[in-house]
């Protein structure tokens, strides 16, 4: 729990200072473990059942059933926020998957800056494959690479590349190129499906753009005309470098109508929910 950001948690249901959380406790929900971080908007959590969806279904891509209810998950949400006084953050649930000791906290988060929207993102490649990558699980020895690549370089993200030399995704985000006028990710299948990543697309739609799933390698990126990553805090963020090859993504027309288009998602979403938080 090194990215706990609150004085609250709530630990299997009930709400505890973060300090009553014992060392014992924190090795249980720090191992193996399942989890999900959600954005929580003037109160609503964005995109809550989608998140559900996904832990549910990253419970049995390793072979376990969730014993978490999406009422449950709701009410412990409600209990932290309610505790902490917080309506604008984001919320992580850490659930290992053997013991299931759910663990609900405000976690550590960074919102870009008008700037960073405005002028983009420092990236760089790293030859990285994650396990499993359909299920969002704990990985230690992958967080520390991309942790050293990070400070390494100052960089804001680290794009993914497998052995075979294709791009597959960010480390903690989804990626799109805009290639020849069309826009390309990497297909579902070798990235984690993020929740951000499923409304970019029917923002791409809303727009009037096609999304095709192909991969981009490593050794073409000179040859695209911009990038941009999604993610559950970062929205639709323009890459403007990926290590040296320069990108002009955040004057690219067509980032800029998917920008638009999913922050009216966004909108929409809150609006009509905020009355049921």
């Amino acid at each position: 729990m090194e990215d706990n950001a609150g004085k609250y948690v709530v630990h299997n249901g009930i709400v505890k200072e973060s300090t009553e959380i014992s060392s014992v406790d924190s090795r249980k929900i720090s191992g193996r473990a399942a989890y999900e971080v959600i954005r929580i908007i003037d109160g609503v959590p964005l995109f809550f059942e989608d998140h559900y969806d996904r832990l549910k279904a990253t419970f049995k891509a390793i072979g376990k059933h969730l014993d978490l209810t999406d009422s449950m998950l709701a009410e412990d949400i409600r209990k932290l926020l309610d505790k902490s006084g917080s309506a604008n953050c984001n919320v992580k649930l850490v659930i290992p998957d053997e013991a299931q000791e759910r663990v609900v906290y405000i976690s550590k988060s960074y919102y870009p800056t008008e700037a960073e929207f405005s002028n983009g993102v420092r990236t760089s490649l790293l030859q990285i494959e994650r396990e499993n990558p359909n299920a969002k699980i704990y990985n230690k020895a992958y967080k520390d690479a991309v942790g050293k690549k990070l400070a390494e370089g100052g960089y804001f993200e680290v794009i993914l590349v497998d052995s075979e030399g294709r791009i597959t995704e960010g480390s903690k985000s989804n990626l799109f190129f805009i290639k020849n006028g069309r826009i390309v990710t990497t297909p579902g299948e070798f990235v984690l499906k993020g929740i951000t990543r499923k409304y970019v697309f029917e923002a791409c739609r809303n727009a009037g753009f096609d999304v095709e799933e192909e991969f981009v390698r490593a050794s073409d990126i000179g040859n695209i005309d911009g990038c941009f990553l999604s993610g559950t805090s970062i929205k639709v963020l323009p890459v403007r470098s990926i290590d040296d090859v320069v990108l002009n993504s955040a004057n690219n027309p067509v980032i800029t109508a998917i920008r638009r288009e999913y922050d009216r998602i966004i909108g929409e979403y809150i609006d009509s929910r905020v009355n049921l938080w």
